[in-house]
């Protein structure tokens, strides 16, 4: 049998996000740009985000063992929940719609050549600091090299062993749906589940695992709508932040209002001013309704840099523009220079 294209990122993803040329969808294409190179090329989704035989790895030297059936049955499984997610533009907010979104992300946030190759990663770091204190990495015990099939057995080890675990900590999380404004779109990159958090960050890598306190993790399932799982002190905190400036406004409005300062009339237009400036209860009610989350195209493409910053290598846009791909592509060269 003819060996496997197999994908890290699967076609139920991805056919969210084929090209928006009518001729090129019929195909299954979507427009890739490569972050390494710089250019730009329209491939169908079977040839795209994957490599050959990519979940099988050799047992011993004449049994190959594969993770591929399990990952199609995860698929199959998921394929109607995120269908219906992409038709209706809304979440029903039942406990299984939600372990199902937690096993979806979890399971795309194992499954990535680049969470493969981040022991390869760190194993070079380490090598050149022992390299620069004037050792050879070579005669340092328990410092092997990672071979293509250990990496592949780890990465396998790695999701049989966390896949639960993961989809535990994400079910714990406020999930919620964005969507794009008409004329915008989001991202998909090969590395597609990606964090976020405005806490100050410290150390090299700061705070930006699945559990880490105030975390947002966001997965984009189509063009228009984004998959959002927020730490819940996140919410909690914009409602603290938002019912701090109403009872600042509230009170100075009184003040003014003993002293003579402002008539009964115009505290209640002040008040009434503030309830239309507020943006957070709208926001919470919106999410608690199930419904998705309005955002404007400079947040889309924040969202965007997020999906290319992380990337391993490629990155989707449906419209093939690729404006902050090729932004932060210029940025790294510049630098690089």
């Amino acid at each position: 049998m003819a060996p496997q294209h197999q994908p890290y990122v699967p076609r139920l993803l991805l056919k969210g996000f084929l090209s928006r040329d009518p001729a090129k969808a019929s195909k299954e294409q979507v427009h890739v740009f490569d972050l390494e190179t710089g250019n730009s090329f329209t491939p169908p989704i079977d040839k795209i985000m994957g490599e050959t035989r990519f979940n099988d790895f050799w047992l011993d030297d004449e049994t190959l063992a594969t993770i591929e059936p399990a990952a199609s049955r995860i698929e199959s499984r998921l394929a109607p929940l995120v269908e219906n997610i992409r038709a209706t533009k809304r979440l029903e907010r039942s406990r299984e719609e939600r372990e199902d979104l937690a096993l979806l992300m979890a399971f795309q946030f194992i499954r990535t050549k680049k969470i493969r190759l981040l022991p390869e990663s760190l194993d070079r770091q380490i090598r050149v600091q022992v390299e620069e204190m004037g050792f050879d990495p070579g005669r340092i015990k328990g410092l092997p090299l990672l071979s293509e099939e250990i990496l592949k057995r780890e990465h396998v080890r790695h999701q049989v062993q966390n896949l639960d675990t993961y989809a535990k900590i994400i079910a714990e999380k406020e999930l919620f749906l964005m969507m794009a404004p008409d004329g915008c779109t989001f991202y998909i990159g090969d590395n597609p589940v990606v964090m976020h958090t405005d806490e100050e960050r410290k150390g090299s890598r700061g705070h930006l695992g699945l559990g880490a306190p105030y975390i947002q993790i966001y997965l984009p399932l189509s063009a228009d709508v984004m998959l959002c799982a927020y730490d819940k002190a996140v919410l909690g905190q914009l409602m603290r932040s938002n019912d701090a400036e109403a009872r600042q406004i509230q009170m100075e409005a009184l003040g003014m209002l003993t002293r003579g300062e402002i008539t009964p009339s115009q505290m209640k237009r002040t008040l009434n001013d503030m309830a239309a400036l507020d943006v957070t209860t709208p926001l919470i009610k919106t999410i608690r309704a199930g419904e998705a989350v309005a955002v404007a195209a400079e947040q889309v493409q924040c969202y965007n840099s997020l999906q290319a910053f992380h990337a391993h290598r490629f990155v989707i846009d449906p419209d093939g523009k690729f404006e902050v791909a090729a932004e932060m592509v210029a940025e790294r060269k510049a630098a690089a220079d």
